[in-house]
């Protein structure tokens, strides 16, 4: 780990580590306790410890922590409180681009969530425009001044805060911004977020950012030595693309890479000492931004020196392995793909050994630095140990992602007392405070841009600035005049300001009399109809004084997500500027506003003054009407190049910049070859500015500077200021490298020159900052020849030039030195070689798609140590002057070799000086404590838990005195040692044990982490852990997730982790209701009895849950989200042997069960957050084979996240049983409304021994009755017997259609001792009856009300039309093969046939044949019917029919009919759309009663007509 030193808190005197002598070993027989922090009378911890670095402090926090409590520290939202350390809940995401907006904490609020109300300044991109970082200081001073005052502990409960769950907690300080990628493409749709396509406009202007944001000076050093804010440079790297960012590669020569893609990143690293970075969704060169240790490691941390924190863009860890659009399908050198996405896996290639691909995407994330991952779900403790377990991942690498995470929550005093942390005295005064409300205008009126102005006709001079006194009629057109565009990331302030409000309120101020006239004309950014400016508008616009259109963009043209399509004026503006031009008044000007440049070319001509602007604040309409009346001089320029269209635009997708990598284009104004409409640094003012006497030195050294003087002078008649650009080009060409037309190397903003008045201006120009990477050598060089330095108003318009004729070489000096090592917890006796290589950040960017990186690939930086010099290589350690150094020789001493020696207990920091530059890391070191528990606990019993120090010194070595063992249990929980707990001594190489009675408490259930620590001299040592599980006392009281809403409010439920949800009223629909029993597959299963947003089902994640029982099989109901999932349980029988099962299910959304899966439960549709979805839902049937010699103890589910994430599978268990073998139970098929049927209980004895006291008791549905006509009690049943009860049951008249359940209970000596039902279905009185689904459809109506998803569930249908053409049409009959059926009486749209579901109806009739008309979907499909007849027999038979989309029949089956075409969700379909038939044959003499159809399956069947024939 590399800890550069940041500018911030000084390093004060270590403290003394108090030991208090103890007199001997006590033998305890105390309960235990544990606290937070430190008790009364103990030395202070080390992390509470300021005397101690923020490094050491991290270090000392986080090696207390167990693995699990580490893998929990790895979310952004929200990393868990540890209250045994006194660490609270902590969430990373927070936002704050221009002005505060999210507030990732704000959770005890008083009901005042939503829109984070603070000042709204303009965007990045606009406020860039001013090219005054001054200002841009100024402005996120005050931001962070509100970050600050929303931890007013005031809040706390009564308003927006940033404070956490508790009270008492410090509050959350991570912002992500600034947003520093480059606007090389307008068309980007994040633009508005950016400061600019320049790197040195960007670093200068994003650092200034930086520095007020973090409570920095100006140049860059802490101000009171806390961090004010932690900011968060993003998006590391080349993300410059919206659409499928998850999914694209942006490819880049390694020139560009680092002279222009991560140039700005460096800038903040080196001179502002940004806090964070968020690696991005992209891949970089194929390998993903998340993972690619190249840009990550070698250059932002051992090149740039970057000794922050990273976080991965939300859900960026998926792309790794998640297929495209969504992710990369990559794996790292040495593995391959399955391409399974989210359940994929990736193999070893030379030694076959797999790992979930989620596993190595989150493991290869944290190897290359991506320390936090954003709400991908991928950092579970199951995925981290299959990491650790496949050999690709450590716990130290954890353990250097949570040092650095925890040295910047040091640095904002968050483990600090208040009084220490002069910022922790900013109050909610600051928040939206009048000073800063004003300063939001200042910064606006500084980043308008004067494009245009001239003198209207019949006039001389220039339109603008208006009169205000004299301007008696103004009017405004466009809808946007009337808004307010704060641009993404905007909060919700409560002061706005748009257009036609500041106009009126300037313009009334001096003339009270004065008429504003506005019409939104009919406009918008989106709309394809033409302007419509009203007759009394157009009447006022030829008479007014002035006229305002006002267009531009908005968020529906371009925002996150979303890339801009075209350069074109969006919407119907170009329609409302030829509306108004045609009207013919001269003193009309064109206000723009947008994300960028806009097609005006063609209408420049109609204005004689023209103005722009970014998204300009919450104050933009005031700042707009500032500049129009001259309050504001203008003095913004341009921070982007003004393309006249997209002819001038290479495609989004190509990232390179020069001609030749860009058809002849040539990306920014650096390359670009063509005219644009405005050049980049291009403003006007009221005033003008000359510029003379422009000089520097003839010459100078690559090593050197080069100062350039110059004069401005205000040539006008206007008191104003501009900006004196300096713009440095190669006058000479080189082989091999291709050099910018001109590129900016300094400029100035001056102060407000009255006219006549001059301002000397000096800019210094680091000659080395005109290098160019050279691939080939992997270094900065600076050319040899002749630079002309110009100077100018704007890139194009260098007036002024200076040429220097520079010589020479960078002479390569270290800039930054870098310790990462392979691990930073040591256990005394322990070394650590500083010589040596780390493994886990080895290169990995020739993986899985991977293109060519175009750079020397010897060249890494995976030492422990690297040093980096000025000009970007790495220096050679071996020739170098190499210095070691342990700040505490009693923790860790190092000798001149770089051998690091752990010694004693504590913390200390290793520091490695190259050539008079250091650099360090913090170490602690400890011993070995380990801690031992049974793999299952019984609530309210005792248990025998025992713990072991060992003292890890050689033999010989030093005895370590005072140890004293703990546990830390969770709450509620106690332990009494009942060996001794404190020892004297303990020898080198000795170990000790104590042994500990822990008490469950009653209740207590699910995974608990038992935490043991040792103490040396009332010193913290050293910390392990164990799991132990106390099994669920049943499923129920397992159940974690509510994944059932009742239509009428589907937002409070969470099967996906997006809200989805199965449809309460959809399950009833298909008889599952709460509380309900079904029966599949011979196993009886009771549904969830909660009502809608319920708990009602387990995600698996290693629940244990008690299950008694004995048979031949286990079954579960359950089901998955984002695709299928598998996952290993146990078994535990009550001998104590376990048995590993593997079960699985498919995609709740009408998935495909997996091998040895059917599906149990398919309803018609689902539920969405805001609507019903649109296809069909499943709940899947997984059986495991059991013992059925044994029985089951309790069942431990497969391991998982037990909270759902989007885009990551996950399972859900609904139901378990056990089915039966000795227990058994026979019903009808079916039972009618009022009528009665037989039933048949079974129980067998398989034992050596008798049962005694045996009865047999049916669970009936409500409603029903039963008389039993044999005995249901047995005093004794002997063993090898069996005995059985003859039943008569009798449904209410009054029972509805549909399936039921008849359950048996069997007990012994009073004592449930086995449950087992059989199913059976009160028949529809028809097949219509009993119709619950929508197959048929009107071509002008694919999917009318009510049609979930149709006959596949995807939206597919038959087209009513093409059916009657082919002889079907309602209410007809239709005869086939002698039989003659009626196709169904249903209109177009509405339920037309029954999706088999295992439903009955009556059909009544004799004859030798029974026939269906029917088809299959997603395949052919078939199953088993039963026929039940008037006298109480049955038959059962397969019925099967083929695909609708195709013409060819089940086996044994005929195509009855085929149509044209189908319907589908967007046309007609291209394939012919079939019906088919099936039949039995009926025997002679028997009249049918009713028919039983199959149970639902993976391809649905659908029936239209039975009918019985001869």
């Amino acid at each position: 780990m590399s800890r550069l030193s940041r500018p911030r808190r000084s390093r004060g005197i270590q403290a003394l580590l108090a030991v208090a002598a103890m007199t001997g070993v006590t033998a305890l027989c105390a309960p235990v306790t544990s606290a937070a922090g430190s008790s009364p009378g103990s030395p202070l911890p080390i992390y509470l410890n300021t005397h101690y670095s923020a490094e050491e402090r991290a270090a000392d926090l986080v090696s207390r922590m167990t693995l699990p409590e580490k893998v929990a520290q790895l979310s952004t939202n929200s990393a868990p409180a540890i209250p045994r350390l006194g660490v609270q809940q902590y969430t990373y995401w927070s936002e704050g681009q221009h002005g505060i907006n999210t507030l990732g904490a704000n959770q005890v609020n008083g009901g005042n969530g939503g829109a984070v109300q603070a000042t709204s300044f303009p965007t990045n991109f606009a406020s860039t425009m001013s090219w005054d970082p001054s200002l841009v200081y100024q402005e996120t001073t005050a931001i962070s001044d509100e970050a600050r005052g929303f931890l007013d502990k005031s809040l706390y409960g009564t308003g927006q805060n940033n404070l956490g769950p508790s009270a008492s907690d410090f509050g959350d300080l991570t912002f992500w911004a600034p947003t520093v990628n480059m606007d090389r493409d307008p068309r980007w749709g994040r633009t508005d977020e950016a400061f600019g396509e320049d790197p040195y406009l960007v670093s200068e202007m994003a650092g200034a950012f930086v520095d007020g944001y973090e409570g920095n000076t100006m140049s860059g050093q802490s101000e009171t030595g806390y961090l004010k804010v932690a900011a968060t440079a993003k998006h590391y790297a080349l993300n410059n693309e919206e659409d499928n960012r998850t999914g694209i590669s942006s490819n880049v020569s390694d020139t560009d890479l680092r002279d222009y893609y991560t140039k700005q990143f460096a800038s903040l690293i080196q001179n502002a000492h940004v806090s964070g970075l968020m690696t991005s969704y992209n891949a970089i060169n194929g390998t993903p931004s998340v993972a690619d240790t190249y840009t990550t490691n070698e250059l932002a941390q051992r090149t740039y020196g970057f000794n922050g924190y990273i976080t991965s863009d939300c859900g960026a860890i998926g792309t790794t392995y998640l297929n495209y659009p969504g992710g990369h399908d990559w794996a790292p050198p040495g593995w391959s793909t399955d391409n399974g996405g989210a359940t994929g896996t990736w193999t070893d290639t030379t030694t076959g050994a797999t790992v979930p691909s989620q596993a190595g995407g989150q493991a290869y994330a944290l190897r290359a630095g991506t320390d936090l991952n954003c709400s991908g779900g991928e950092n579970t403790l199951a995925n981290v140990e299959a990491a650790i377990k496949a050999g690709i991942l450590s716990e130290s690498v954890i353990d250097n992602a949570l040092v650095k995470l925890f040295t910047v929550r040091m640095e904002t005093g968050e483990f600090d007392q208040a009084s220490q942390d002069p910022y922790s005295k900013i109050t909610k005064a600051q928040i939206q405070s009048p000073a800063h409300q004003q300063l939001a205008t200042a910064v606006a009126d500084d980043s308008v841009v004067l494009l245009k102005n001239q003198a209207p006709a019949g006039s001389s001079s220039a339109l603008l600035p208006l009169n205000p006194k004299t301007t008696n009629k103004i009017v405004v057109v466009g809808d946007l005049a009337g808004k307010v565009t704060l641009g993404d990331y905007s909060g919700d302030p409560g002061l706005q300001v748009d257009a036609v409000q500041g106009i009126t309120a300037e313009l009334q101020k001096a003339n009270p009399g004065a008429q504003v006239v506005y019409d939104a004309c009919g406009t918008s950014t989106t709309t394809t109809k033409a302007a419509a400016c009203s007759a009394a508008t157009l009447a006022d616009v030829k008479t007014a004084d002035a006229v305002v259109v006002f267009v531009g963009t908005d968020l529906n043209v371009a925002t996150e997500g979303t890339d801009r399509t075209s350069l074109a004026m969006p919407g119907d503006y170009d329609s409302l500027i030829s509306q108004i031009s045609a009207v013919g008044n001269p003193r009309t000007v064109l206000a723009i506003q947008s994300d960028g440049p806009v097609t005006i070319d063609d209408v420049q001509g109609d204005f004689p003054s023209i103005v722009f602007s970014g998204y300009n604040g919450e104050t933009q309409g005031t700042a707009l009407a500032d500049v129009l009346f001259g309050k504001q001089n203008p003095a913004g320029h341009l921070d982007f190049t003004w393309y006249a269209d997209d002819s001038q635009l290479p495609a989004m997708d190509n990232y390179g910049l020069t001609p030749a990598e860009t058809d002849g284009l040539g990306r920014t104004y650096m390359y670009f070859t063509g005219t644009p409409t405005y050049p980049f640094g291009y403003g006007l003012s009221y005033s003008n500015f000359a510029y003379s006497d422009v000089h520097a030195a003839p010459v100078a050294n690559a090593n050197g500077t080069v100062e350039v003087g110059l004069t401005v002078t205000n040539t006008g008649h206007t008191t104003g200021s501009t900006v004196a650009q300096l713009y440095a080009s190669a006058q000479f060409q080189q082989s091999g490298a291709t050099f910018p037309k001109e590129q900016l190397v300094g400029f100035q903003k001056t102060g407000n020159l009255r006219p006549g008045q001059s301002q000397h201006v000096t800019l210094a120009v680091p000659v080395s900052s005109l290098e160019i990477w050279d691939a080939t050598t992997s270094k900065d060089v600076v050319y040899d020849g002749s630079y002309g330095f110009g100077v100018g108003g704007d890139s194009a318009d260098l007036s002024q030039a200076a040429d220097v004729k520079i010589s020479g070489s960078i002479k390569p000096q270290v800039q930054t030195v870098t310790v990462q090592p392979d691990q930073t917890e040591l256990q005394v006796g322990q070394n650590l070689d500083l010589t040596g290589k780390n493994p886990w950040i080895a290169d990995d960017t020739t993986g899985v798609g991977s293109v060519p990186q175009g750079r020397d690939m010897s060249v890494t930086a995976d030492g422990i140590v690297e040093a980096a010099n000025n000009d970007g290589s790495f220096a050679d350690l071996s020739a170098s002057h190499v210095s070691y150094r342990s700040s505490d020789p009693r923790v860790a001493s190092v000798n001149s070799k770089g051998l690091v020696t752990a010694v004693g207990d504590g913390a200390a920091d290793i520091t490695v000086t190259v050539n008079g530059v250091s650099g360090s890391t913090p170490i602690t070191v400890g011993h070995a404590v380990a801690v031992s528990a049974p793999a299952l606990l019984a609530p309210g019993q005792n248990s025998t838990v025992t713990t072991t120090f060992t003292n890890t010194a050689a033999t010989g070595g030093a005895a370590v005195r005072d140890v004293a063992m703990n546990l830390d249990l969770p709450t509620g929980w106690s332990a009494t040692a009942t060996t001794a707990a404190q020892f004297a001594s303990v020898p080198a190489g000795q170990e000790v044990t104590t042994s500990w009675a822990v008490s469950v408490p009653t209740g207590a259930a699910g995974t608990f982490t038992l935490d043991a620590d040792a103490t040396a001299g009332g010193q913290h040592d050293s910390t392990n852990y164990t799991q132990t599980d106390v099994p669920y006392s049943s499923l129920t009281a397992a159940f974690n997730n509510s994944a059932i809403t009742s239509d009428g409010n589907r937002g409070c439920a969470n099967l996906d982790g997006a809200g989805a949800s199965y449809s309460q009223q959809a399950l009833a629909s298909v008889g599952v209701t709460p509380g309900t029993a079904l029966v599949h597959d011979g196993l009886t299963f009771t549904w969830p009895s909660g009502g809608a947003c319920d708990a009602d089902n387990v995600v698996a994640a290693g629940q244990t849950i008690d299950v008694s029982g004995s048979g031949s099989t286990l079954g579960f109901l359950g089901t998955s989200a984002w695709g299928a999932i598998s996952g290993t349980g146990t078994v535990t029988y009550t001998d104590g042997t376990t048995q590993p099962f593997t079960i699985g299910f498919g995609d709740w959304a009408n998935g495909t069960p997996p091998t040895g899966d059917d599906i149990a439960i398919r309803a018609p549709y689902g539920n969405q957050p805001g609507n019903q979805t649109s296809w069909q839902t499943t709940i899947e049937y997984a059986p495991v084979q059991l013992d059925p010699s044994k029985t089951v103890q309790s069942i431990t589910l497969p391991p998982g996240n037990p909270q759902p994430s989007g885009g990551i599978p996950s399972m859900h268990i609904f139901a378990m049983s056990i089915k039966s073998d000795n227990l058994s139970i026979s019903a009808p098929p079916t039972v009618d409304a009022g009528g009665s049927g037989n039933v048949t209980t079974t129980l067998a004895n398989p034992s050596s021994a008798a049962l005694a006291n045996v009865a047999l008791a049916l669970n009936l549905p409500s409603g029903w009755t039963a008389t039993n006509t044999s005995p249901d009690t047995f005093g004794s049943v002997a063993a090898g017997a069996t005995v059985a009860t003859s039943w008569t049951v009798t449904a209410p008249s009054t029972q509805q259609p549909g399936p039921q359940v008849i359950g048996v209970t069997e007990t012994v000596g009073g004592t449930q001792a086995g449950l087992s039902g059989a199913a059976t279905q009160v028949p529809y009185s028809s097949l219509a009856a009993g119709f619950n689904n929508v197959s048929i459809t009107d071509d002008s109506d694919h999917s009318p009300t009510g049609f979930d998803g149709g006959l596949d569930g995807g939206g597919n249908s038959f087209s009513a039309e093409a059916l009657a053409a082919a002889g079907l049409t309602p209410g007809t009959d239709f005869t086939f093969d002698g039989v003659v059926f009626t196709w169904p009486n249903s209109a177009a749209g509405t339920p037309d046939n029954i999706e088999a579901d295992g439903r009955a109806f009556d059909v009544t009739g004799t004859g030798s044949t029974l026939g269906f008309l029917g088809a299959a979907a997603n395949g052919a499909s078939s199953g088993t019917v039963t026929v039940t007849y008037t006298d109480g027999t049955t038959q059962q038979f397969t019925i099967g029919f083929g695909d609708w989309a195709s013409t060819t029949p089940y086996a044994g089956g005929q195509v009855a009919v085929t149509s044209a075409y189908g319907n589908t969700s967007s046309g007609t379909s291209p394939w012919k759309a079939s019906v088919f038939y099936d039949s039995v044959t009926l025997p002679a003499g028997k009249t049918v009663q009713s028919v039983s159809l199959p149970t639902a399956g993976s391809a649905p069947l659908h029936v239209f007509a039975a009918a019985v024939g001869d």
